[in-house]
């Protein structure tokens, strides 16, 4: 089971709901954002941005993943509705990418403001980090369950 007691496919059509939406305004505010990089800057501290040209760079790729999460997202809700598992597979080989890249990332970050007076900062973002992972392992161990379900019934 997926959620409590729904059943898989219904737990894979949720998860797909609120993957999409979330990607779709995560999607929206970065490439928003990356009109208008100056207003990231003005709100954060200088000395952790880097250039314009720069923030706008990595503002527009991370628009561009937040699309690809979106439409993989709204694949596995089809793919759950039509008992389609090859509609699930992009979801479930990006996910894991994803989830890679993003721990590295943060794993650098803390790194990079590992000094003693930011402690805060590394422990909170530690935290907020493993939830994270923890969160997109449920959701990914709930969509493959569904997969090889979908698979065993050779779908």
């Amino acid at each position: 089971m997926g959620f409590s007691s729904l059943s898989l496919k219904h737990s894979t059509i949720i998860i797909g709901t609120f993957s999409s939406i979330i990607s779709f305004i995560a999607m929206l505010l970065t490439a928003t954002y990356s009109e208008h990089p100056h207003e990231l800057i003005d709100m954060a501290d200088p000395s952790l941005i880097p250039g314009h040209h720069a923030l706008k760079v990595i503002l527009i790729i991370c628009a561009s993943i937040s699309g690809l999460q979106c439409l993989f997202s709204i694949l596995i809700i089809f793919g759950a509705e039509t008992n389609r598992p090859a509609l699930l597979l992009p979801w479930l080989i990006y996910n894991p990418i994803f989830i890679a890249i993003y721990l590295i990332a943060t794993i650098i970050g803390v790194v990079n403001h590992s000094d003693t007076d930011k402690a805060h900062f590394v422990f909170g973002h530690l935290v907020f980090s493993t939830i994270i992972a923890g969160l997109f392992a449920w959701k990914f161990s709930i969509v493959y369950r569904f997969f090889k379900h979908l698979r065993s019934l050779n779908f």
